[in-house]
């Protein structure tokens, strides 16, 4: 039976879902008739202003950067059409930040770079320091530091010059941040000590609690848990009516890493808890703005498709009266008559050839549609074979190990032993316990080697008893948290199916221990539909997922991804951490 606590959150989502469409209904009623009046008025000035209103209230409300960005970018059309050079800026200004949310660095700068020479030209001082903001987050995210802190420089020196405190406070912020990646940790203290206190006085709260936030992850690098802790409880207060926010979502989990260092596991598990329960929230959320995207396309398709059939009946109505023409001409004047009907010959003998053209050309794509296939399906065929292959020498390779080397090793062990049982004195030499001591050394690691060359719980006792056995094998003093997470993954999975999730998993953890230096790993695998998903996310150094890497472990996790048809996405930041996700289509394989 399906897990309650499953079905709650559907229900819940579905509900969310009905009201929220209801109301985004009521909303976009009135926003459709404030732009039909000034439509019917040809107040361009008014449908720009109405456009950028609602791009507003999709970003700020409703979080839907699409739709945001598409009615600034009509707002736009509209300020340029009544030449209002101010509202021009403005909203390419809001343009820009876009790019900067959808990673669109590049296009981004260039856009803040021709509202610089403007705002410098007009001598906008604010604008001129809220566009050297943007320009910090860009230089920053690309870690050019030293234009980075140019930029903050300027801001710095503008801020001198005008008296604005909002402003100055989002100056504090990414200035505290920048000092917290240089590792300037107490200048970073005594400006987030200052931030704290300037947003008192402005009554920020959002920047407030954001201040306190940082102040938290200073105590916390700085190994001064309980501060850090009281700033986060703090900052928690002032962001606990806020849904889906990513700021408290960082917080929860840097407290559970805060209890975790003081030992409290209990308050560390709490807010774990927390951390993924707003996870689902966040993502949920973002489901429904996916909905109402698909529902408003869905709608502006529907518009689309009966103004073309108007179209068509206009057209149609026009090709009827000019035929009508015609008949009468023909029987006016016989020689226009002729004419008329070499036109409609020619005409004739155009649209069979141009049918003739269209025809061939779709019998192209259909054959290039099926050499695609049959390229596709060979190389299926030929990602198959390695796989099998590389699974058969795995297996060779672990019983030569095991039947082969083992059996030497263990039989060294029993000569040894009897060495030790006949010589009694010969146990007190430091180079016969040295000896001993390696033997046993050698036959653990034959043994390891086999079992990672060919598990065999996994034949024996199924997935994921042979995922519990290769995480115990990974559990060392030494080693990171490993937290394994499963739901409904059923019992009878094919073997060839199995043994792939199994080397995905075990190259990814291979990864996150040897070269990420993880030190906690979250493992999570579950079923929806006809799907396998897996999910893993560590804390470890992160790496540039574009980049180009000699070794074959990132290949292989996406060849045998590519064998069972499936997707993957790798999100990864440097000191980050890196997160897996990858669906995998197990009907293909059943």
């Amino acid at each position: 039976m399906p897990n309650i606590y499953h079905i709650l959150i559907t229900f819940c989502f579905c509900f969310y879902c009905t009201n929220t469409f209801a109301q985004k209904n009521e909303t976009y009623d009135n926003f459709n008739e404030q732009l039909n009046i000034a439509r019917k008025n040809k107040d361009f000035k008014k449908l720009a202003d109405t456009y950028a209103s609602f791009a507003q209230f999709e970003e700020e409300s409703r979080r839907n950067y699409e739709r945001s960005f598409e009615y600034l970018s009509r707002a736009l059309e509209y300020y340029k059409v009544v030449k209002d050079t101010l509202s021009i800026r403005n909203t390419e200004f809001d343009i820009a930040r876009h790019l900067i949310e959808n990673g669109m660095y590049g296009d981004a700068f260039d856009a803040f770079e021709e509202l610089k020479l403007y705002f410098t030209a007009v001598d906008d001082k604010k604008k001129m320091s809220e566009v050297e903001l943007q320009l910090f987050k860009i230089y920053f995210e690309k870690l050019d530091i030293k234009k980075a802190k140019a930029s903050l420089d300027l801001v710095s020196k503008y801020l001198n010059e005008i008296d604005n405190q909002p402003l100055r406070i989002r100056y504090l912020i990414e200035r505290i941040k920048y000092f917290q990646f240089s590792q300037e940790y107490e200048n970073a203290l005594n400006l987030a000590n200052i931030c704290i206190e300037e947003s008192i006085i402005a009554d920020k709260t959002l920047d407030h609690a954001t201040c306190l936030a940082l102040r938290g992850n200073l105590s916390l690098i700085k190994s001064q848990d309980t501060l850090a802790i009281n700033d986060y409880l703090n900052a928690l207060s002032y962001l606990n009516e806020i849904p889906y926010s990513k700021n408290r979502l960082e917080i929860y989990e840097n407290l559970a890493v805060a209890y975790k260092k003081l030992e409290d596991y209990q308050s560390a598990y709490i807010y774990r808890l927390k951390y993924a329960k707003l996870q689902d929230s966040i993502l949920n959320e973002n489901r429904v703005i996916a909905v109402n995207n698909v529902t408003y396309k869905f709608e502006t398709r529907q518009k689309n498709t009966e103004n073309e059939l108007l179209k068509k009946e206009k057209a149609f109505a026009q090709e009827s009266n000019q035929q009508k023409n015609r008949a009468l001409t023909v029987l006016i004047i016989a020689l226009a008559g002729l004419l008329f009907g070499i036109y409609y010959i020619i005409r004739f003998y155009r649209e069979k050839i141009n049918t003739a053209t269209i025809i061939e050309e779709q019998n192209n794509k259909i054959n290039e549609q099926k050499i695609n296939e049959l390229q596709d399906k060979m190389q299926i065929n030929s990602m198959q074979s390695m796989i099998q292959g590389q699974e058969i020498e795995r297996e060779r390779i672990a019983k030569d190990l095991h039947d082969s080397l083992g059996g030497l090793l263990s039989t060294i062990k029993l000569q040894v032993d009897n060495i030790r049982n006949k010589e009694s004195n010969i146990n007190m030499l430091p180079a016969f316990k040295n000896a001993t001591s390696l033997i046993d050394t050698a036959v653990s690691e034959v043994r390891t080697i086999s079992q990672n060359l060919q598990p065999g719980a996994l034949s024996r006792l199924g997935l994921i008893p042979a995922l519990k056995d290769l995480l115990n094998r990974y559990d060392s003093e030494q080693g990171p948290e490993i937290i394994f997470q499963h739901f409904d993954i059923p019992t009878d999975i094919d073997q060839t199916i199995s043994l792939s999730i199994y080397r995905i998993i075990q190259e990814i953890l291979n990864n996150a221990i040897k070269h990420a230096n993880a030190n906690e790993i979250l493992l999570q695998l579950n079923q929806e539909a006809d799907e396998i998903i897996i999910h893993i996310e560590d804390d470890g150094i992160g790496f540039n997922v574009k980049g180009n890497y000699k070794s074959m472990g990132l290949k292989n996790i996406k060849s045998r991804v590519n064998y069972m048809k499936g997707t993957i996405e790798i999100d990864s930041r440097l000191n980050e951490g890196t997160s897996y996700l990858i669906h995998l289509n197990i009907k293909e394989h059943l």
